[in-house]
């Protein structure tokens, strides 16, 4: 077989692409190669953190090149406004001619699924969009305009009908305007007035119709009523494209006069032979022996992204929260052993078997779901498999009022906890309960507020802090409206967003004692308020917090990892290690700051090797972590390795050309005064400058 896809191997799928390249990438080559490819690399890393931010895939990136798909338009066109935005920002610290700026084009239409690979119309537009973009701008097609203009605070301008190669029909494009000012402006379009010969069509069409229903109608009421067929004795002949492969014998057809009377239901046939249906095919089983991790000593469940069943790719923010949720009740049984939503949403949208998903987990058992969501109905369809044995251990599927929701995320989470045999105390039976709100839309502005806050940028913590006001506004009794405040209160400070960080810190506090206060049982935000008191150099407060958490949600990643740091800033370098490690088996793809976490409590105990491995690990996921490039120039440095640690020095100020050693003093929050002593001198040894250069 050659390499074109025959008719049955074609997979075609509608999909939001991106396409962005460098405009004028020969000249920046032709200057400083160098140079310019490590800007471009950094520039592409960018982009690609944006794109999976987004919930985008990158689907190719050769030379200056980036390719993407996503399954929503408004994200597709809100990640290309935050990719220009952010290259802005880094272009600004560029001289003028070093300066690489991108062109992007984005379009919504269909494309051909080949391996990892996608072809077809949809990208060809994508592509020609991206070459009518200026430097630093984006045009969008039409198609893609019809769907975010009502839903995006941005303007647009018309840029008319513009011709495709290989494509019949013209493409609208619009350029889209990112001013303030602009913002829910379209200038440019006008509307168009059909033609003559479109006036008549649309006339002839009609009355076509008319006359057709004119002739139903007439036939319907007036026309004699037809005498009913009387089928033959004996044998119904099939057409020879629906023959079965037995012959179906019948009985004599009843006569007209009592149907006209009354009805009549003829008698079913003596005997009706099917075919045997082929068997149908056996699930590939997981081995152990092809485990990445040990399978623990308790029950193991990994639990899948639901499939959006809606129709309305609007709606995906409604099915990660039901598979949240049910993570999250899952968590607080300690007898369980479950997998981060870190890891299990890294098979979000892609046909994964079960087999694949316990084997690169390291767990028994795996649940699945679809969600399909009306305007005031909702159906939920799951089942819980042992990946080791291939059975569906228990399947249901759930069609109830869209005020139900939260009974059925908890009716779940006790079927499978029961299908599991895993018995619960009173205590652990009521930590399950999902509870908090019976106000939809409040949860359902919790639910986007949360999946803005991961972003983690400057645009992301806005949109979630509205949200979280907005959650509160409807339900001032629903504490992850309040959890949610306080995370972007602390995001605040980390993306160096406030002016009064104390201040920031404060209200984070406030915001997670009141969440706490409502609901007890939430680890998580306990180990976080945990954090932000280590933060504030409350060091006490900060590890009781966190204990108090750990005890709660014994399988919460996020809480392990968090725990670790408190450990590390508290000297306690050993423990942080098993606590680091906890968190990863729990979360087996996680972040980049799990590594960097990791390979800092390494650092501390002299394991410099591991600390190494550990931190090139959290570059490979992030390679402008300006933490992580901070704590290789120290581990090189500690360890006698001074090139490498001037190299990291280098990529520091790259990113940074502010930093300095009195800034890591006054943003590390150490208890022990060694512990600073130790990294600081060796960020010194390194050559990063003991205090900020002198603004220009």
């Amino acid at each position: 077989m050659g390499d074109s896809m025959t008719t049955q191997e074609v997979k075609r799928k509608l999909a939001a692409i991106l396409s962005a390249d460098a405009k004028g990438y020969s000249r920046l080559m032709g200057e400083d190669e160098k140079g310019t490819f490590r800007t471009l690399n950094a520039y592409k890393e960018v982009m690609t953190n944006l794109i999976q931010q987004h919930r985008g895939r990158v689907v190719d990136a050769p030379g200056d090149n980036v390719l993407a798909e996503f399954g929503s338009v408004v994200d597709a066109v809100e990640c290309a406004v935050e990719i220009q935005k952010e290259l802005k920002t880094r272009n600004a610290e560029l001289p003028e001619n070093r300066r690489m700026e991108f062109r992007i084009g984005v379009n919504l239409g269909d494309v051909i699924e080949d391996g990892e690979q996608i072809l077809g119309d949809g990208v060809n537009i994508a592509a020609r969009l991206e070459s009518l973009s200026e430097a630093g701008g984006i045009c969008i097609s039409g198609t893609a305009f019809d769907h975010v203009k009502n839903k995006l605070n941005l303007g647009y301008k018309y840029l008319g009908e513009q011709t495709v190669k290989n494509i019949l029909e013209p493409v609208r494009v619009y350029r889209i305007l990112m001013q303030p000012e602009a913002a829910r402006k379209v200038i440019g379009e006008k509307k168009v007035k059909p033609r003559q010969w479109q006036r008549v069509a649309l006339g002839l069409i009609v009355a076509v119709i008319v006359v057709i229903a004119a002739v139903v109608i007439w036939r319907f009421y007036a026309a004699p009523a037809p005498q009913p067929e009387v089928a033959s004795k004996g044998k119904i002949a099939v057409a020879p494209s629906e023959k079965p492969s037995v012959t179906v014998p019948t009985s004599p057809a009843p006569s007209v006069e009592p149907a006209l009377k009354e009805k009549v239901t003829s008698p079913l046939p003596e005997k009706v032979t099917k075919p045997t249906p082929p068997p149908a095919p056996k699930m590939e089983v997981a081995s152990k022996e092809k485990m990445a991790f040990p399978l623990p000593d308790k029950p193991s469940i990994a639990v899948l992204p639901f499939t959006n069943m809606s129709g309305d790719l609007q709606q995906e923010y409604f099915s990660d929260g039901i598979t949240e949720e049910i993570i999250t009740a899952l968590s607080k049984v300690p007898r369980l052993f479950v997998i981060a939503r870190n890891s299990t949403f890294t098979y979000k949208g892609k046909p994964v078997k079960v087999k694949q998903v316990a084997e690169e987990l390291g767990v028994r058992y795996v649940l699945e779901g679809s969600v399909r969501k009306t305007e005031d109905k909702v159906r939920i369809t799951t089942q819980l498999i042992d990946a080791l044995t291939g059975h569906h251990l228990w399947a249901e599927k759930y069609d109830r009022d869209l005020k139900d929701i939260f009974a059925i995320q908890d009716e779940i989470s006790f079927k499978v906890v029961t299908a599991l045999q895993v018995k619960l105390t009173d205590g652990e039976q009521a930590l399950t309960y999902a509870g908090g709100t019976k106000n939809f839309e409040a949860y359902a502005r919790y639910l986007k507020g949360a999946d803005y806050v991961k972003r983690i940028n400057k645009e992301g913590n806005l949109l979630a802090r509205k949200m979280a006001e907005e959650t509160i506004a409807l339900d001032p009794n629903y504490p992850s409206g309040y959890r949610l405040l306080a995370m972007t209160h602390w995001l605040d400070v980390r993306l160096g967003l406030t002016k009064d960080p104390k201040q920031s810190l404060t209200e984070s506090v406030r915001l997670y004692q009141k969440a706490l206060a409502m609901n007890p049982s939430d680890g998580s935000a306990r180990v976080l308020l945990g954090f932000v008191f280590t933060i504030m150099r409350q060091y006490e407060k900060g590890m009781a917090e966190a204990e108090q958490g750990i005890a709660i949600s014994p399988n919460a990643s996020i809480g392990h990892i968090y725990h670790g740091y408190i450990l590390i800033f508290n000297g306690m370098h050993k423990e942080a290690i098993e606590a680091i490690k906890k968190a990863i088996r729990l979360d087996p793809l996680p972040p980049d700051f799990y590594w960097r976490c990791l390979g800092q409590a390494y650092c501390h105990v002299g394991m410099y090797e591991e600390a190494i491995a550990a931190s090139k690990e959290a570059l490979r996921r992030y390679p402008d972590a300006i933490l992580t490039h901070v704590l290789l120039a120290q581990v090189y440095a500690l360890s006698g390795r001074e090139n490498e640690a001037r190299a990291e020095v280098e990529e520091i100020l790259r990113i940074n050309p502010r930093y300095s050693v009195e800034f890591f003093r006054s943003s590390t929050p150490y208890k022990n005064p060694a512990d600073m002593e130790l990294m600081a001198n060796a960020l010194l040894k390194a050559g990063v400058p003991k205090t900020p250069p002198d603004p220009k």
